[in-house]
């Protein structure tokens, strides 16, 4: 190549990457002016556009999407976020919200999500779900991972209940924890399930939950199959493992 040529390449190659970066950084074209968010049901799109905190007018490329991301993920309905750049003006937050499963009673009722967590306190028109009760407030502050270990596996019984013994998730009420009893089912009729720690070791919360509350329920389809029907107020006490003591009330 001559160097001519050469320069003349350079000339070229040079004068493309600064109309690249005139594009990107200087145009007007390629500038941020529109939000959208997909996926959000609970949160608003306001609150979400203040949480991103993206400035408008922005070279779309310099946007701090992380960012973005971060400050959407500190919605409480939010569980996760991710952002992409559309161009030449556009940025897409999708956003996952968290699914209801159940409430806690701590100060007051609390949503909880699928797994576990406690994330904003309820609404008059959010109480229709079942209501873990028990846990102690200082248990909350002091050892938050029992705490969330503890409606775990009260979330866990909830789900192994689902259809057994006729039993639905519109029949109970609360799961009620007690650190020296366990755990127990209460019924919209009035009656309850007393389950204890239902694991095969009967060590405590940390074993119970769905897996191994499947013996106990069980047994209670075994009750049901011999005519004893959850449709009337009983008290049914499966905290043994080898033995069901059921008591009209």
């Amino acid at each position: 190549m001559s160097p001519l040529r050469a320069v003349l390449t350079v000339v070229s190659v040079s004068s493309l990457v600064g109309g690249l970066a005139w594009l990107a950084l200087g145009s007007e074209v390629i500038r941020f002016r529109t939000l959208r968010v997909v996926g959000n049901e609970h949160a608003s799109l306001a609150q979400l556009r203040h949480l991103a905190d993206l400035t408008p007018g922005a070279p779309l490329l310099t946007l701090d999407l992380d960012a973005a991301m971060a400050g959407v993920s500190r919605h409480p309905w939010v569980a996760d976020a991710e952002a992409r750049r559309v161009f030449p003006d556009t940025v897409v937050i999708q956003v996952r919200e968290r699914q209801v499963r159940a409430l806690l009673l701590l100060d007051g009722l609390y949503l909880v999500d699928t797994e576990g967590t406690p994330f904003r306190r309820a609404d008059p028109d959010q109480l229709d779900h079942p209501v873990v009760t028990g846990l102690p407030f200082d248990l909350a502050e002091s050892n938050p991972a029992l705490a969330r270990r503890i409606v775990q596996d009260a979330l866990g019984i909830l789900d192994a209940a689902a259809g057994r013994a006729g039993l639905r998730e519109v029949d109970i009420s609360e799961v009620r924890f007690d650190a020296e009893s366990g755990y127990t089912l209460a019924l919209r009729n009035g009656g309850e399930v007393l389950l204890g720690f239902p694991s095969s070791s009967g060590s405590g919360p940390a074993e119970a939950g769905g897996s191994a509350a499947s013996s106990a329920f069980a047994r209670l389809d075994e009750l049901a199959s011999r005519g004893v029907d959850l449709a009337h107020p009983l008290r049914i006490d499966l905290g043994s493992p080898t033995m069901a003591v059921v008591s009209p009330l």
